[in-house]
């Protein structure tokens, strides 16, 4: 019988998406990963450099930053996170592709209300789309 091979530290299969196990099954790509993140980064030197960043630019203009959202959830903590604790002024802005689910437009608009943020929803033209994407890949 057949069996998966798995990570030896987090126990993935190697059927997982993306993941990667080394030859000798001592640890997967996402672990490996992991460890370097928490070992190797020096988080509060970022934080420092990104405080750096956001007084540089804070109030020299009508916002402070542009924030791409697309509604999610990683989009979403980031638009929170920049709100709440940086008091930023962002302008928020989705490039809106028609493929949202239901409910997904409710959670956009409850989200933008709440953190009350400056929205644009850029939708393009479909047509000039598709011809720039034929003359890209041709």
């Amino acid at each position: 019988m057949e069996t998966f091979k798995r990570c030896n530290r987090c126990l993935l299969p190697e059927t997982y998406e993306t993941l990667e196990i080394a030859e000798d099954g001592s640890s997967c790509n996402m672990c490996r990963s992991s460890e370097y993140k928490s070992l190797k980064i020096d988080w509060d030197k970022r934080k420092r450099k990104f405080d750096a960043i956001i007084e540089k630019y804070r109030g020299l203009g009508d916002y402070d930053c542009i924030v791409p959202f697309s509604g999610g959830k990683d989009s979403t903590f980031t638009l929170y996170n920049l709100v709440k604790e940086y008091g930023i002024k962002p302008l928020v802005v989705r490039f809106n592709h028609g493929f949202c689910r239901p409910g997904h437009e409710e959670n956009v608009n409850r989200t933008l209300r709440k953190l009350g943020v400056d929205f644009i929803d850029f939708r393009p033209n479909w047509t000039i789309v598709k011809r720039l994407m034929r003359e890209a890949f041709n």
